[in-house]
């Protein structure tokens, strides 16, 4: 009765994610038509770039609107076969576009045919749900429901056994303690408190004992974890296959060894299925790929599949058949053997290798960006301990769909659903310090002192703390810089339901080149809007080039979270005469964690790009950004717009404390 009971309480949470997914497919399909994406896409001139660990491919875009993304899931079909991958990198004016892929293409896959409705990743993950409500008896209703907050979950304490724990900080102590003494703990980790240092050591405690499932929604983040688990295991730990990354052939960030790929190459090294693989090309008469690094078994069996198609070869194609059957079995098997596991949720309910895996933890890390269908999937696959990590502060799910299931059951973070934080209208109500099931890391490693005040007052209540480390660092003469764009006329013309402000263009070069004469090589510009984004791109490119800070990144806020820079420029944008509904909180819920995670990105110095009085004349006068820009005049610097322009030096704003004979800074970095 007890086990129905629970089962019914499964599908009732379960029916409302595949409710939300169902809305959000239809969403998605009604915005790639916007993007000109909505049907397939004919590319030519195809080319390898490169075939360690995945392959990576570019191709020339038609002409036209077709709106590609970095990330964007795409399908690709050519006459080698099919794959899935992501975009890796897209430029509109060459009309070039990148792609990483799970499957091998051949080398000059010149014609192809590009799909980017994400559509059937959506349809997948509904598959997995479906799947959990038909049988929950294959699955583990109990840690979902404790997860989400539907059943009581079990806190405690257990010292930590691993002696490298040690090398925590206090709040990450306590945290650790309460992680591995709980069946369910939530730990809130600010901006650059060192969640990830903190994963490294649950997953590596965990693994000690069993099986660890390691989630999150970004390939970067999940390269992050992987990385900070390796250095706590050690090298051997990597040798002998105890941590497999599961998708690192799509990500350009992470370490190649950790990959399956690699933990495949471990197992197969010397043994029969090698050799087989070796006869096999010679056989097909294929030598090594040259100009490319050397390819995993996989991969050249994949080749080996593709010439033997082209020449026909019967023999050659049972044999490539068996062999791929062996690599599957082995595949599997280094899956099931290892201690950790980590993928992103969309490669969760993509691959078959993984849906018949069962863990003894699970942790999730970026918790606040997980949708919730996705943390239900994934829970459902762990018998027993459940961690998720993240900052409720910070920007939740990307969704498209603004329908009643999708607000419920994706734009809403798990910190909320398990009832960690509630929301009232005007400010978010903040976990008790004594709350046993959330652990909050309170000492930041990555803001100057001034920033971190900015960012503690207005968004954690004051609770966090400089590490020692940050206190005596070099400082810059000025880590708060306002530049006040009022006495430039700045004027924002809209245009593709985005906005551009040509005058803070002109300024944020002018404040680049700045930063690149005195040294400053580590830079952001960050801005609400992606029309300004590709603006400043084109500007920095015509008009510096080279000049501009060597490692220079310019984005929009969505895409810069779980980012850091040692300078980050804000760049406000609006100005009037028209109003801003975008950078007034009553109109924009989630403001708050958009200018969370843009000021919380700054290492060493934080420059707001505004106009003053043009965003008191448009938004209320207690309005976040209006009380953030008056902080920042108040406890920083203040600088005219037009000053900047006319050929003001803003060199010693960035000074830090030692500064050489010759003028230019010495790194603090």
């Amino acid at each position: 009765m007890e086990e129905t009971a629970t089962h019914q309480r499964l599908n009732d949470l379960l029916d409302g994610c595949l409710l939300a997914v169902g809305e959000e497919i239809a969403a998605v399909r009604d915005q790639l038509a916007a993007r000109g994406l909505d049907g397939p896409v004919s590319v030519s001139g195809g080319r390898l770039l490169d075939a360690a660990g995945g392959f990576l491919y570019e191709w020339r875009l038609p002409s036209g609107h077709h709106d590609v993304r970095p990330d964007d899931a795409v399908r690709v079909l050519c006459e080698a076969g099919e794959t899935s991958g992501f975009v890796t990198m897209s430029d509109r004016e060459a009309r070039r576009v990148r792609v990483a892929t799970a499957e091998w293409l051949g080398r000059l896959p010149s014609i192809a045919t590009l799909e980017f409705d994400p559509s059937w990743l959506l349809g997948s993950l509904a598959s997995r749900l479906e799947a959990i409500r038909a049988e929950p008896e294959r699955y583990h209703a109990d840690t979902v429901l404790r997860l989400f907050g539907r059943s009581f979950p079990e806190v405690g304490r257990v010292r930590p056994t691993r002696p490298d724990s040690g090398a925590l900080n206090r709040a990450q102590q306590d945290a650790l303690e309460r992680v591995l003494g709980s069946r369910v703990q939530f730990v809130w980790g600010p901006p650059g408190t060192g969640k990830t240092k903190l994963l490294g050591h649950a997953v590596a405690e965990m693994a000690d004992g069993g099986s660890v499932l390691v989630a999150s929604v970004t390939n970067g983040a999940v390269d992050l974890a992987a990385l900070r688990v390796a250095a706590v295991l050690g090298p051997a730990a990597v040798r002998a296959n105890r941590i497999v990354r599961v998708g690192a052939g799509l990500s350009g960030t992470g370490d190649p060894t950790l990959s399956l790929e690699a933990a495949l190459e471990r197992r197969l090294t010397g043994g029969k299925i090698a050799a087989a693989v070796e006869l096999l090309e010679r056989d097909l008469g294929l030598g090594p790929l040259r100009g490319h690094k050397a390819m995993p078994q996989r991969a050249r069996l994949r080749r080996a599949q593709a010439a033997g198609r082209r020449l026909d070869d019967r023999d050659a194609l049972v044999r490539a058949g068996q062999l791929a059957r062996d690599i599957q079995v082995q595949a599997l098997l280094a899956l099931r053997e290892a201690d950790v596991v980590l993928t992103t949720f969309a490669r969760l309910a993509l691959w078959e290798e993984l849906a018949a895996l069962r863990f003894d933890s699970l942790v999730i890390d970026e918790a606040s960006t997980a949708p919730l269908p996705y943390v239900a999937l994934a829970a459902a696959r762990s018998s027993g301990r459940a961690v998720a990590i993240g900052d409720f502060q910070q920007l939740p799910a990307v969704v498209t769909s603004r329908g009643e299931a999708a607000a419920r059951w994706l734009s809403r973070d798990l910190f909320r659903e398990a009832g960690i934080v509630t929301d009232v209208p005007g400010e978010v109500s903040l976990p008790s310090p004594k709350d046993r099931l959330c652990a909050m890391l309170d000492e930041q490693y990555r803001m100057a002192p001034a920033i971190r005040r900015l960012v503690s007052e207005l968004f954690y209540d004051g609770r966090l703390r400089d590490a020692p480390e940050v206190t005596t660092r070099p400082q810059v003469a000025c880590p708060l810089v306002l530049v006040d764009s009022e006495d430039t006329r700045p004027e924002v013309v809209r245009l593709e339901g985005s906005r551009m402000n040509v005058a803070h263009i002109r300024l944020i070069i002018r404040l680049l080149e700045a930063l690149a004469s005195c040294g400053m090589e580590d830079v952001a510009v960050v801005t609400p809007y992606r029309l300004q984004m590709r603006k400043l791109r084109e500007a920095v490119r015509d008009q510096l080039g080279k000049a501009a800070p060597a490692r220079l990144e310019i984005a929009t806020i969505h895409r810069f979270q779980g980012r850091e820079k040692s300078v980050l420029l804000l760049d406000t944008v609006d100005a009037p005469p028209g109003a801003s509904w975008f950078l007034h909180e009553g109109r924009n819920p989630d403001l708050p964690r958009l200018v969370n995670v843009a000021l919380s990105r700054a290492q060493h110095a934080l420059v707001l790009i505004a106009s003053v009085a043009g965003l008191r004349r448009t938004l209320p006068a207690g309005a976040l950004v209006n009380r953030i820009v008056a902080r920042v005049a108040e406890e920083g610097v203040r600088v005219s717009g037009a000053d900047l322009l006319r050929g003001s030096d803003p060199v010693d704003l960035w000074r830090p404390a030692g500064w050489n004979s010759e003028g230019r800074s010495i790194s603090i970095e």
